[in-house]
């Protein structure tokens, strides 16, 4: 029976990193993963479907080749090539995490892992009925599934999660995504370019609601544009499924028609693992843990969707980072100091068209926690990268509270949004002011430069606006 320092169950973005720094530090760790290596990021989440993402944008931008004196006739999708791509890229990144395992000789166990039990302060892992290896510590990275709907289960046909729409074979013609939330709006968006009709229902009054409310309300007019009929403040209360479509009867009174209906509205956590000689604290499934990710079993820790904090995979692989960090301090007998993670200072990221991209509080947030602030914004249509560009649509705006001048949100609605928030994440996580960052040289022509002008524009002196 081998015996490890370590035992990581889960092997997505969270897990895999954890279990690569801990072979990093000398720690003997061992990976269970079921399916592979990646976990929902790397197989069915972030990575296929920005895959899409590059070619819905590309195959948009190919129609409006005119704009910028190129002639090209007959374009056409090839949707199953384009799923072609989308897998291969998958297959890239996986078995180069798989060949880094291998490498680094850290043991992936492919089993599900049913229960874990502890006797005289070690645990030993149980998968398939047998005891697997028994470890000192253990970090749960068990991740989270989508959501059904209780009167529309995934039937993998018609009624699709997020993970099935990437694995269908043709392109539908006509599709409904129930839920407007971060992924319903990105595959909408996607399949909104491809040429398919497309329709959101969703029963908040705005899309994205967790964005700030200007960029929500800016988002869906493009997706308007784009052709997307949305249906806000509106539920779903029943659906027919018949041989070629799905007919959803709406709490409006109306109904939508389509051939396949994505699911999007949000995940649920997953860690089906039975405890013996201890048990794990949860609330509504979550795993409840410390400002350390520790459990309220001393040496198990928790990481990624299951916590409940934020749902995204560098959240997971932060929170993993630090749990190896602390692990290394207690096994070595070394002092660890770490700041709080601050969770609504990570950046959060929505690959519509256009692009959306988040850190720190929105305007109404700030308004609740200091009282006074400023705003500032800035267009990306007077900016001269993005005019040359032929993408204008959008702004950066930024939020400081006004009696210390510290940057505390910033968003971004347009073009590469999701690259220009760094920008924002090291301002607000190092606490910049706009003093501190109007010493920065911003280099021209680029699209940084709105957020500096936007910054500028907290005390009314953006250069490019009046």
């Amino acid at each position: 029976m081998e015996h490890f320092q370590v035992a990581v169950i889960g092997g997505g973005p969270g897990g895999y990193e954890t279990a690569i720094r801990l072979n990093q530090y000398q720690i003997s760790t061992v990976c269970f993963e079921k399916e592979r290596l990646g976990g929902v990021c790397l197989n069915w989440g972030c990575i296929p479907t920005k895959a899409l993402v590059k070619v819905a944008d590309l195959y948009a931008e190919m129609k409006h080749a005119e704009e910028f004196g190129i002639q090209i006739r007959d374009v056409k999708l090839e949707f199953d090539k384009v799923y072609n791509r989308k897998s291969q890229v998958v297959e890239k990144l996986v078995s180069g995490i798989e060949y880094i395992f291998k490498k680094r000789n850290i043991p992936v166990i492919t089993k599900k892992v049913d229960k874990i039990s502890k006797e005289a302060g070690i645990y030993s892992i149980i998968a398939e009925g047998e005891v697997q290896c028994t470890a000192d510590y253990i970090i749960l990275a068990t991740g989270s599934v989508p959501k059904e709907l209780p009167f529309m289960a995934f039937d993998g046909k018609s009624i699709l999660s997020s993970n099935e729409i990437l694995n269908i074979s043709d392109q539908p013609k006509s599709l409904a995504v129930i839920g407007g939330g971060v992924i319903g709006c990105e595959f909408a968006s996607i399949f909104a370019q491809f040429g398919t009709q497309v329709e959101i229902i969703e029963f908040l009054p705005e899309l994205v609601a967790n964005e700030d409310e200007e960029v929500s309300k800016r988002l869906a007019l493009a997706l308007k544009k784009q052709g997307i009929k949305l249906h806000l403040k509106t539920g779903v209360e029943k659906a027919e499924v018949t041989e070629d479509k799905v007919i959803l009867s709406l709490s409006n009174g109306k109904s939508v028609e389509a051939e396949k209906v994505l699911v999007s509205v949000g995940r649920k956590p997953v860690c089906d693992i039975s405890f013996e000689g201890f048990d794990i604290v949860k609330d509504k499934d979550f795993i409840i843990i410390n400002d350390d990710c520790r459990t309220n079993e001393p040496y198990i820790f928790s990481i990624g969707d299951v916590t409940g904090k934020l749902q995204l995979a560098h959240t997971a692989s932060k929170q993993g980072l630090r749990v190896a960090e602390l692990i290394k301090g207690e096994i070595k007998n070394e002092t660890i100091h770490q700041e709080e993670l601050i969770y609504h200072n990570i950046p959060r990221c929505t690959f519509t068209n256009p692009e959306i991209a988040s850190c720190g509080l929105t305007e109404k947030q700030a308004q609740e926690k200091y009282g006074e602030i400023h705003v500032g914004k800035f267009p990306f249509a007077a900016n001269g990268k993005s005019l040359g560009m032929g993408n204008n649509f959008g702004f950066v705006k930024s939020i400081a509270d006004k009696k210390t001048g510290v940057i505390v949100g910033l968003h971004i609605i347009g073009p590469v949004a999701t690259e220009l928030i760094a920008q924002a994440s090291f301002l607000i996580n190092t606490q910049s002011t706009a003093e501190v960052i109007e010493k920065v040289v911003f280099a021209h022509p680029t699209l940084s430069e709105c957020v500096m002008e936007s910054i500028e524009d907290l005390h009314k002196m953006a250069i490019h606006t009046v």
